[in-house]
């Protein structure tokens, strides 16, 4: 399928590159990085430049989109977690009594990543009475750990954070160093390949989850391994800016055209992870009116 030229694209130049500056991702062995390269190779071929850099995740790139200078770098764009959105407007919020749901609004959703909860095979826990816990999330900052800190608060748990090398873990886990075991990622993913003595786990819904999350499931499919299909909770990844004023509209609808209408050609191209990818989805506390207008107009 030949990429759609798209007649209506304003910031389209004959005779020089549009210059987007840097997207930041993630790191370079991961998916939002991965993610990050496929969207930059795209507008290429627009004549448009968008690099994408490695980021520590999801809490760093909205410090970068925020303000935090990266030297030689000028961001525009990240790739983040939506529940990331929240937890770091909270915490800037009750630091300096200010909100970024407006100076950071979303463009498009990139797909969801599947909440693994990972306990030992044998653990029997009582959520409604049992409330501490020990767990692994990784880096504190990165996107595991604020869906992990998001769960703690919408249930009430006290989590004791474990800090382990991701290598030995799953040992802390069998030797009950370690309760539960979060990572959020794409399911199926190589980390719960081939697992034994271990299970997934799922939380009871509520409203808070409900609101912030998405409904899915890890399924023998994807872990054959695992005794039967689990609901899980999703969370949406989403491209967002900083170009949150009006006249940058044009600009923002055109990157939700040249990603929707070529959808069938990204899924070719650059993997199936694409094919998982929902762009239609728009439940975002804040989003750009631009590209969502292109995104319900294209895909209705």
């Amino acid at each position: 399928m030949r990429i759609i030229l798209l007649i209506t694209i304003v910031l389209f130049s004959y005779i020089n590159a549009i210059e987007l500056g840097t997207l930041a991702t993630g790191k370079k062995d991961g998916m939002y990085y991965k993610m990050g390269k496929d969207i930059s190779d795209l507008f290429k071929k627009y004549n448009i430049n968008l690099k994408p850099i490695e980021t520590r995740g999801s809490y760093d790139n909205l410090s970068i989109l925020d303000g935090h200078y990266i030297k030689n770098q000028n961001t525009f764009f990240a790739i983040v977690q939506k529940d990331a959105i929240a937890y770091y407007n909270y915490i800037q919020y009750t630091k300096h009594n200010r909100t970024i749901f407006n100076k950071i609004p979303a463009v498009i959703s990139l797909g969801i990543e599947q909440i693994h909860i990972l306990a030992n095979i044998d653990s029997d826990f009582d959520f409604d009475r049992r409330k501490t816990y020990k767990v692994f999330c990784g880096d504190r900052e990165s996107g595991t750990c604020i869906t992990t800190k998001y769960i703690e608060k919408a249930y009430n748990f006290k989590f004791i954070y474990v800090n382990s090398k991701e290598s030995t873990v799953l040992t802390k886990l069998k030797e009950g160093m370690v309760d539960l075991v979060f990572k959020v990622v794409e399911k199926p993913n190589n980390f719960f390949k081939n697992l034994e003595d271990v299970k997934f786990i799922d939380f009871p819904t509520n409203f808070t989850m409900e609101d912030m999350y998405i409904h899915s499931e890890i399924t023998k499919e994807d872990y054959p391994w695992i005794e039967e299909n689990i609901h899980a909770f999703a969370v949406s990844k989403v491209l967002v800016t900083n170009l949150y004023e009006k006249k940058y509209a044009p600009i923002l609808a055109n990157i939700a055209n040249i990603l929707t209408l070529n959808k069938t050609y990204i899924e070719k191209k650059y993997g199936d992870h694409w094919k998982n990818v929902d762009f239609n989805y728009t439940n975002f506390r804040k989003m750009s009116r631009a590209s969502r207008k292109v995104i319900l107009t294209n895909l209705k």
